[in-house]
């Protein structure tokens, strides 16, 4: 991987949430992974209201370490089963940049989601930097396990639609994002990456899944390149036979599965209409 291309690991990114410890508890042990099953709801739906959470943090106990996330719960009946979307930050920066800058904590409320900002762990190693942030590589499993507990923990807890789960990330956390595509394709109804994709060809049986790229031309810090060729593993991936183009996106079609590709000319950063397309590809997306 290039030095350019790594350097898209390096800055903004988003993240997500779990159990709070408000009333200072211990952080909740992580329940056994369980593959979603044929039915839709999560076990966390029951009868009754839910007041809602706005960027509570919570930590999660997951093997030998203890991970944190920023939760966003809108308020409203507790038997409505709701989308849920993972917000990975990029490195370096903490989740609640992330929430505070795409906005995802207001679409939240308004959208009826849950969002779920997860925090990268320490001792990342990239452009000669240390820092927190995500797992890049296939065989990288220490991430993965944190997002499994994780999303085992929220579906216990709350009524989540298991056919609506989606990821999305910001340069380190886009590649990350890019990374859950492949290895928890059973658990995602697509995903999208911001400034932040490279292609995964050690992933082992790839499945279709909606993907979603959002670069910069004027990226000085991942190559544009680097996410075009994201886009084109994918979408051969996801079995697409042709292109059509959109303004300044590209549209695959004949695919199993959607491919979307947009560039326009901002640099490295989460260009403002990002967060609104994000939600409507994710919208338009339910696993069956």
């Amino acid at each position: 991987m290039s030095r350019v291309a790594l350097a898209g690991c390096v800055l903004l990114a988003l993240g997500v949430g779990c159990r709070g410890r408000e009333d200072g508890a211990p952080p909740a042990e992580a329940p056994a992974s369980t593959v979603p099953g044929e039915t839709p709801s999560a076990s966390g739906c029951h009868a009754g209201q839910v007041s809602g959470l706005r960027g509570v943090r919570r930590e999660i106990q997951v093997g030998d370490e203890v991970r944190t996330y920023l939760l966003d719960v809108p308020r409203g009946s507790a038997s409505e089963a709701r989308p849920l979307v993972l917000a990975f930050h990029g490195f370096r920066a903490p989740p609640g940049r992330l929430r505070r800058w795409t906005g995802f904590g207001r679409i939240a409320q308004r959208e009826g989601m849950i969002v779920v900002f997860p925090e990268g762990h320490d001792g990342v190693e990239l452009l000669g930097m240390t820092g927190r942030g995500w797992d890049m590589e296939v065989g990288e499993t220490r991430d993965v396990a944190f997002v499994t507990a994780l999303l085992d923990a929220l579906e216990r807890e709350w009524c989540v639609d298991r056919r609506r789960i989606y990821a999305a990330g910001m340069s380190n956390g886009g590649f990350f994002a890019s990374l859950l595509g492949c290895v928890l394709a059973d658990r995602l109804a697509a995903t999208a990456s911001v400034a932040g994709a490279k292609p995964l060809p050690a992933c082992p049986e790839p499945q279709p899944v909606p993907t979603l790229f959002i670069h910069g031309a004027n990226d000085k810090v991942v190559d544009p390149a680097l996410a075009r060729s994201a886009r084109d593993w994918r979408a051969g991936i996801n079995g697409c036979t042709g292109v059509r183009k959109e303004q300044h996106c590209t549209v695959a079609e004949g695919c199993r599965a959607d491919v979307t590709y947009c560039e326009a000319s901002q640099g490295h950063w989460w260009p403002r209409p990002a967060t609104r397309r994000i939600v409507a590809f994710f919208r338009a997306h339910t696993r069956s």
